[in-house]
């Protein structure tokens, strides 16, 4: 069967099946990396070795102002699965799941309001096959109605024929536990020609981690082609969008987790099989939120209107932002709150917290010899006014930057007279942002997690009903907000996939069916069965 884009598919237009004359989704093949700046030849910087990133910026899209919510990948990924900031769902701490916490704060799964999918479900119900290769990471547990595959065999190649699919593969090795995991790696740069930002010390174990941070990027670059050539090699290329980012800004300290420019800007590309705007640089503000409601308009399908992202490519696209926003919460077992908003020039932050500093004690950050060997310096009184910043308490409560000219923002401008109508600007800006969408982002963690958690405990959903008619057989639920998964005689497309339901099911007299409710961060029902008259 023979496929043919139309004339519009850069502008995410449908497929067409040209022996049958209907109509069929693009494929689309996200890959994400995990935890870098814009470390890309492509993207500018002098030192990075990336020839595969770079070949492929020539023939797509980059975009050069892609902002994640928060500098740390749960958040992030939260957003990414839903389309919504992770302030305005309770998922904007990292973690909630697992320890460290604080003490007086059991771990718990986020319940996403009534309504709030993972946007893979749009995909799945328009007739996409999804996989995820392999990470999650969302706040909570990956509902079974998300992906068709989810694990580390998942695959597009698993698909039944025929079928468009959408894929996430994930590579590990740039991650921030590779800083030292791979310390002994072969190096791909020389340390000594590597430019230091102004917030670290010149010192060869500082110069050795961020080497070691350009040669695990090398590798996840070489990981990327890989990828890249088996889906040449099937015959999928020219019918596949491709997308190439990052979950966070960079690895190391003064980056990641924080609400920086070091820690939310995050490198992106996409390119298209006909060639839509290739070598383009685009430079318009994009948010994480954005890029579910991007991939939906990509596939045809309209974005939900309880997303607060904004689609930026696709038959849905919308208006450039003006703005982008977010904001940072406890990390781990230190408890902290950011917020920020940016516009093209400047970034205005609100610490919560004014009397701490910036720096926090994160015990799995300490793993990184930078880390450790900064706070060295610190402790012999070694590190220079630029470098004590992150260290100084207290703090501003409000700080102020033109990231054009000072991109590591080291110089807050708060006070600044030439700059007081911007910082008032840009104030109403964030204020009204935490008005529309944050009414729970103020208050505490733990009552946030009663809202969620009534009585502590996690909500139990209710087994599915069933009702059979002409039209088939009816799935259905008395709680709100749920998803449901079925099988058919004990399987889906194999033994272990489940198929999401969309509408009334066609079977035979004695065919059974088995299905569970799926609600994000609740307990599963438990499975029932109904056996066709």
């Amino acid at each position: 069967m023979k496929l043919k884009f139309s004339a519009t598919l850069g502008l995410g237009a449908l497929f067409s099946l040209t022996s049958m004359g209907q109509q069929k989704y693009p494929n689309i093949l996200c890959i994400t990396c995990e935890d870098i700046s814009p470390y890309v030849r492509c993207f500018g910087d002098s030192v990075a070795v990336t020839p595969n990133l770079d070949k492929f910026a020539t023939e797509g899209i980059r975009y050069t102002r892609m902002f994640t919510t928060v500098g740390v990948s749960a958040p992030s990924r939260a957003a990414l699965i839903t389309g919504m900031y992770p302030t305005a769902i309770g998922a904007n701490y990292m973690r909630n799941v697992s320890q460290p916490m604080p003490k007086d704060i059991e771990p718990y799964e986020v319940v996403l309001p009534v309504g709030v999918k993972c946007y893979t479900e749009y995909l799945r119900a328009a007739g996409y096959y999804c996989t995820n290769n392999e990470k999650t990471d969302y706040q909570f547990s990956s509902p079974l109605t998300a992906w068709d595959e989810l694990g580390k065999t998942a695959h597009w190649k698993n698909r039944p024929k025929g079928m468009p699919f959408f894929s996430i593969f994930n590579l590990e090795v740039t991650h921030e536990s590779r800083i030292w995991g791979r310390t002994k790696e072969k190096l791909i740069v020389d340390p000594d020609k590597i430019n230091l930002p102004p917030y670290y010390p010149d010192d060869p174990i500082v110069r050795h981690d961020l080497a070691v941070l350009y040669s695990n990027i090398y590798q996840m670059d070489k990981q990327f082609q890989s990828l890249v050539d088996e889906l040449k090699s099937s015959g999928e290329w020219d019918h596949t969008i491709i997308i190439w980012y990052s979950d966070n800004g960079g690895p190391l300290p003064r980056q990641k987790r924080t609400v920086n420019e070091s820690g939310t800007l995050v490198p992106f590309m996409i390119r298209f099989p006909d060639g839509y705007r290739k070598g383009e640089i685009d430079d318009r503000l994009c948010s994480f939120p954005d890029i579910p409601a991007t991939i939906l308009s990509l596939a045809g399908i309209q974005p939900p209107s309880y997303m607060q992202g904004q689609a930026f490519l696709g038959k849905y696209e919308t208006s450039p932002r003006s703005y982008v926003y977010g904001g940072r919460d406890r990390m781990d077992e230190q408890i902290d709150k950011q917020g920020f908003v940016r516009d093209k020039k400047f970034r205005y932050i609100r610490n919560y917290y004014p009397e701490k500093a910036g720096y926090g004690v994160n015990e799995y950050q300490l793993n990184v010899p930078l880390m450790k060997r900064t706070l060295e310096l610190l402790h012999k009184d070694s590190l220079n006014a630029a470098q004590m910043r992150w260290f100084t308490a207290p703090r501003a409560k409000e700080e102020f930057y033109d990231v054009e000219n000072d991109p590591h923002e080291m110089r807050n401008l708060i006070y600044e007279d030439t700059y007081q109508a911007e910082i008032s600007r840009l104030r109403q800006e964030y204020d009204k942002w935490v008005a529309a969408y944050n009414q729970n982002w103020l208050i505490p963690e733990q009552e946030n997690r009663s809202l969620m958690w009534p009585d502590g405990k996690q909500p139990v959903l209710n087994s599915p009903l069933f009702k059979q008619s002409k039209n088939g057989i009816e799935i259905y639920s008395d709680d709100a907000g749920i998803s449901i998964a079925y099988q058919i005689n004990g399987k889906g497309y194999s033994p272990n996939h489940w198929f999401l339901y969309t509408k009334p099911i066609s079977i035979k007299k004695g065919d059974k069916i088995t299905a569970v409710a799926v609600r994000a961060g609740c307990k599963d029902s438990e499975v029932t069965e109904f056996i066709a008259k």
